[in-house]
């Protein structure tokens, strides 16, 4: 465990006071839980987190990740870091398109809810073998494509997504690695997208994620909730609207609900859990159009199709 926090506080320049959980909490848990991690809690930019660290002897399937993150969340209420001493390759790429929170010393540092995403292979990959953005990269590109500017200081898009600078740094990496902006200066970084916006849109489409990392269930909307959905399709289209409501709202707000279900999609609220905030890029109390169309753009209703098309084309 002193391994990963070492890795995470060189490589994102932050520090991280950890401390082991109280045995009390522990024997709370399923023995066969309590028997997989040893856990810690800890901070990572102001931010409440509780580690998983595995046990070297033990191996569990990639499916088995989200069951035992649910399990620890509803416990803590924050999000869970795995911790792996080494994992194979193809189980990193498996965790990561689940949307699990994981560190691997010296290798990886994915933590999506935390908007910090760093691959050593990032170095070294050429941009053909990057199958989509990271949800901080692809927030970054929201930001422009939503604003009035070519040219932003990296300061600038901290300030105003609220990101820490080195999270900054590497989502612009990314995007300059796969051609959608340019970098300018050394010392005060610049960032410059030379493409107009339906043009850099239609570059990046295919990279582009469904912002949805979850849906739950619920009797109430809570607070710092979005339509979103067939609710916030319908504000945007002439398409009617089902009996549900559907919001979205971030991690943070996810913490301050109380008691959930995850499994009764007959409740009347369906309530998204997003990747990025969608209170970012929302109006009026509807998320923005992207977001929407990229969270229901594999729908298998021809008419949500077409006016999800719609509403992309009159973007500009």
């Amino acid at each position: 465990m002193e391994q990963a926090i070492k890795y995470v506080q060189e490589e994102l320049g932050i520090k991280i006071d950890i401390s082991p959980v109280d045995n009390k909490l522990i024997h709370g848990l399923p023995v066969y839980l309590a028997n997989l991690y040893s856990l810690y809690t800890g901070r990572i930019n102001e931010c409440s987190v509780l580690f998983a660290h595995f046990l070297p002897e033990t191996i569990i399937a990639p499916s088995n990740y989200s069951k035992h993150e649910k399990i620890l969340k509803q416990v803590w209420q924050m999000p869970i870091i795995f911790v792996l001493d080494q994992v194979q390759s193809y189980n990193r790429r498996r965790l990561s398109s689940l949307g699990i929170n994981l560190i691997v010393p010296g290798v990886l540092i994915y933590l999506p809810e935390l908007f910090i995403v760093l691959s050593k292979d990032n170095k070294h990959n050429n941009s053909t073998t990057v199958k989509s953005l990271s949800p901080t990269a692809q927030t970054v590109l929201l930001y422009y494509l939503y604003g009035k500017e070519n040219d932003f200081s990296y300061a600038q898009i901290q300030n105003t997504l609220k990101m820490p600078y080195q999270t900054v740094c590497r989502a612009m990496e990314m995007l300059v690695r796969l051609n959608l902006c340019q970098t300018i200066g050394s010392r005060n970084k610049c960032v410059h997208f030379e493409s107009n916006k339906r043009e850099l849109l239609n570059q990046a489409l295919s990279l582009l994620k469904s912002p949805v990392n979850k849906v739950i269930y619920t009797e109430k909307v809570p607070g710092n909730a979005y339509k979103t959905g067939l609710s916030a399709l319908t504000e945007y289209s002439m398409i009617n609207p089902d009996e549900y409501e559907h919001v979205a709202i971030s991690n943070e707000t996810l913490k301050e609900m109380g008691a959930f279900s995850q499994e009764d999609k007959y409740l009347p609220i369906h309530i998204e859990v997003w990747n990025y905030n969608p209170a970012l890029f929302a109006n009026d109390g509807v998320v923005d159009k992207i977001s929407l169309y990229l969270s229901m753009k594999n729908r298998q209703d021809e008419r949500i199709k077409y006016e999800l098309n719609q509403m992309i084309q009159q973007l500009w």
